[in-house]
């Protein structure tokens, strides 16, 4: 792949369109094409229960790091320098190494980020400052909220090449750079960057059946004609 972020629709169109969409109904649609184990696990829900995201994963790698090594740390700035070479709106996705006891984002992530063309970020692990990211109203999904710090704790190891979160249906999930994300209250699934576009006509060709269907009963029709009508609910 030349360029994960190119995907023969514009990447702005592509995330405007994936936000009129849900989680369900693109799980749904993965599902049916033979992709089934695209949902990231149960826990991975936003810190603020409005919050729909969509975009491509820039992705990253951190590990715990008893030490506080600041190499280790002075790393991120190159981190950020490499998601706005990225040329669009990206979502940052962080693998955390399975680690429980600190946030691995937080305020000061996410004004950098944003800096660098990052529209919310997907966190498997803990965030923190979760006033200032909901009052500029910056969309994270995690899995636990804590003060906790970082340093000493964990800290960055590399970026951009296929990470695993945790799946709801599998042990992991793995995410490329480039392959999409879509998120809701209800959780996060992972678009394959091939199929992102095919995946999203699909969706909104059932989001318009559903809506059809929909139309029908709330004007009283017969629930078994509407359903022998279309053959779904």
């Amino acid at each position: 792949m030349s360029n994960p972020y190119e995907y023969g629709v514009a990447v702005s169109e592509l995330i405007e369109r994936y936000r009129t969409t849900y989680s369900g109904a693109v799980y749904d649609v993965l599902d049916e094409m033979g992709y089934p184990h695209q949902a990231l696990a149960h826990d991975l829900k936003p810190v603020d229960p409005r919050s729909i995201i969509a975009g491509p994963a820039f992705t990253m790698k951190g590990i715990p790091e008893p030490t506080g090594d600041e190499r280790l740390r002075a790393r991120r700035i190159h981190m950020f320098e490499a998601m706005k070479e990225t040329g669009v709106p990206i979502i940052d996705v962080r693998d955390c190494s399975f680690d429980t006891q600190a946030a691995h984002y937080g305020e000061m992530n996410a004004t950098v980020g944003a800096a660098s063309g990052v529209i919310g970020a997907v966190v498997d692990g803990g965030s923190r400052d979760t006033r200032f990211l909901l009052e500029r109203d910056f969309p994270i999904f995690c899995n636990y909220l804590t003060p906790v710090e970082a340093v000493k704790r964990w800290s960055y190891y590399d970026w951009q090449f296929t990470v695993a979160l945790r799946g709801a249906l599998t042990a992991v999930v793995p995410v490329s750079p480039g392959d999409f994300l879509m998120g809701d209250l209800d959780g996060v699934v992972v678009i394959p960057h091939d199929i992102v576009v095919s995946v999203l006509e699909k969706t909104e060709a059932l989001i318009a059946h559903e809506d059809r269907v929909r139309e029908e009963f709330e004007a009283g029709g017969d629930p078994v004609a509407v359903y022998r009508r279309h053959g779904r609910l």
